[in-house]
């Protein structure tokens, strides 16, 4: 039988957990102490518990899957694995002292990955001796029920280890999308825009919390922005942005948005919280943030363009000027990003588009929507957002061209 490594039991390192016992793999859960493996497994008995009450699984298959995760102390213990996850918390000294130890305990033939949203795989790996074994093999939460895995290839990864990752992706029933390593690889680089646009918006005073949430979802998102946030944590949301932001070296399109900050440091988290950009106590979540609005200075030819760019959607409901500037605004930037990716020969097109709609649950892909929309249109509108607002809104070269 073959049997994976999972070194951290958070609810990322439980959910992947899941999807490997599930799949018939033996899992040798790791963390520091007893009490912590102790208390994810029983985070993972109730979710098994949970998933034969709905139906989704035997018990019989549920009890045999839990039998099939051992907890672990010791790293040592991981030299009997066939592959290893790392999902520790997002700390890039830790993160390289854990692969430091691995790359000695385990033998030389044996794939180390690591489930890091936005840091360096070549940075992990670097000052180990096997680093053509070294990939990213990025999991979306829920893992256990999301089914993006993003296989994160480096300079020195061998083709042989690339190959048996997608090869364990898809056995374990997840679709993997192949990346090479930059800051927040696929989904996470292109997805900032999603959240920084209406957060920009919602600081410039242009429009209300519900009101930028009504908007995308009657262009078809499962959920507005601002209500993303608060699902995913104000705080999570906002360090992964700074990550992304340093690692680009103050790019000003990925600049983080001081609101978000503000946010994060008095504890309005979202939905852990009780208290995000809306608030939690009652049945019905309301806006928690009274933005006092001011007179819309959007220029006309600006409110042309995004009319323009809103009837190229399939829009469900009545938008007023600002809910079409700021989907015209979010869209085009989702589309340059994935532009940007394409000319740097991070991903191909068709896996930029599936990464989105299957770790955002967007309705299309940002090139589909290019596809729709018309790139002309969607370059003609970043310019006079550049002409206004800066460089941050510069197009990229295939879409000037």
């Amino acid at each position: 039988m073959r049997a994976v490594g999972i070194v951290g039991t958070g609810t990322m390192g439980a959910g992947i957990a899941i999807s490997f016992a599930r799949s018939g793999w033996d899992v040798l859960l790791y963390d520091i102490s007893k009490e912590i493996v102790a208390h994810s497994l029983e985070v993972i008995v109730k979710e098994f518990h949970r998933e034969t009450e709905k139906g989704r699984i035997k018990p019989e298959d549920a009890q045999a899957a839990i039998a099939r995760i051992h907890p672990r102390t010791g790293l040592s213990d991981f030299s009997e694995a066939h592959i290893v996850v790392e999902a520790v918390t997002e700390n890039l000294s830790v993160k390289k002292q854990i692969f430091a130890s691995l790359d000695v305990i385990c033998p030389p033939q044996i794939p180390l990955t690591s489930n890091t949203s936005s840091l360096s795989i070549g940075s992990i790996a670097n000052g180990c001796a096997g680093r053509d074994r070294i990939a990213g093999m990025h999991f979306f939460n829920p893992a256990h029920k999301m089914k993006l895995v993003e296989v994160v290839k480096t300079d020195f990864l061998s083709e042989d280890v690339l190959q048996e990752l997608s090869q364990i992706v898809r056995q374990i029933g997840k679709t993997p999308i192949l990346t090479r390593d930059t800051p927040g690889f696929v989904v996470n680089r292109c997805a900032r825009h999603f959240y920084l646009e209406p957060l920009r918006f919602l600081s410039e005073r242009l429009g209300g919390i519900e009101e930028i949430d009504f908007a995308f979802e009657s262009a078809g998102f499962p959920m507005g922005p601002f209500r993303l946030l608060d699902l995913v944590g104000v705080d999570v949301n906002f360090l992964v942005s700074k990550s992304i932001y340093e690692q680009f070296f103050h790019e000003p399109r990925f600049r983080p948005v001081i609101l978000q900050q503000k946010m994060a440091e008095s504890g309005l988290l979202g939905r852990k919280a009780g208290k995000g950009f809306y608030n939690y106590d009652g049945k019905t979540p309301k806006a928690a943030l009274k933005i006092e609005r001011r007179e819309a200075m959007i220029s006309e030819s600006l409110s042309e363009m995004a009319h323009k760019i809103s009837a190229k959607l399939e829009i469900t409901g009545q938008l007023n000027v600002p809910q079409q500037v700021i989907l015209a605004r979010t869209i085009s930037m989702l589309i340059n990003e994935a532009h940007l990716m394409m000319e740097e020969g991070i991903a191909a097109r068709d896996s930029i588009d599936l990464a989105m709609k299957l770790g955002t649950n967007f309705p299309k892909g940002p090139l589909e929507f290019s596809d729709s929309i018309g790139k002309y249109m969607i370059a003609e509108f970043l310019q006079a957002m550049r002409r206004t607002y800066g460089d941050a809104y510069r197009p990229s070269l295939l879409l000037s061209q």
